[in-house]
């Protein structure tokens, strides 16, 4: 049985990563009633496709040896616009309104999931001081449905939930309340998700 699922998963995993599928975070939903978005966002790019182009162009690719190797920073990096830069990024996100975390520590999220390999499950964490220099794991508490970041689903919005870290205060930004949560699938041709900026502040 275990030899015929990783059979399967490999089949899939070849076959997906030929068509470059992707999945990120199109909306935080905070607790203000304010609704954020994820860094290098186009907000143009259509939702109810699953090809390269346009579909897949703001999505992130987030790998751990990229940012260990300099080549991106903690939130990696776009087909459309190349690293995403915290420095462009966080003041366009303030400028829009942060969305704010819930009395309850919840940051509640829309991942869009353009075709197959955008699927969960999701890891998420949270840089405190907003520089994408130290995340903390966070708990996620709703997952987007998959195995290995692969699934069946295409054009699909699927809710992500993740909880802070006990105790964690966000201080970076212009309100010294910042936070940045990073989430991202474990897709072998990703990873895949976003970064999206929070605030604390009531």
């Amino acid at each position: 049985m275990y030899s015929k699922s990783l059979l399967t998963l490999s089949v899939l995993s070849v076959c997906f990563s030929v068509v470059r599928s992707h999945g990120l975070i199109t909306a935080v939903n905070g607790a203000n009633g304010v609704t954020g978005q994820a860094f290098g966002t186009i907000e143009s790019t259509p939702r109810d496709g699953s090809g390269a182009k346009p579909f897949q162009q703001d999505t992130s690719i987030i790998r751990d040896r990229e940012i260990a190797s300099g080549k991106t920073g903690g939130c990696g990096r776009t087909p459309a616009g190349g690293e995403n830069v915290l420095s462009t990024e966080l003041p366009k996100a303030e400028s829009a309104g942060l969305a704010s975390v819930g009395a309850d520590g919840k940051v509640k999220m829309t991942i869009h999931q353009v075709n197959q390999d955008g699927a969960g499950p999701y890891t998420c964490d949270v840089d405190t001081n907003a520089d994408g220099k130290d995340f903390q794991k966070m708990k996620v508490d709703k997952n987007v449905p998959g195995f290995a970041g692969l699934s069946r689903a295409t054009a699909a919005d699927i809710p992500l939930v993740a909880s802070m870290p006990a105790g964690a205060k966000c201080t970076g930004g212009a309100d010294g309340q910042t936070c940045i949560v990073r989430c991202r699938n474990g897709a072998a041709a990703g990873p895949f998700g976003s970064c999206v900026a929070v605030t604390q502040a009531k």
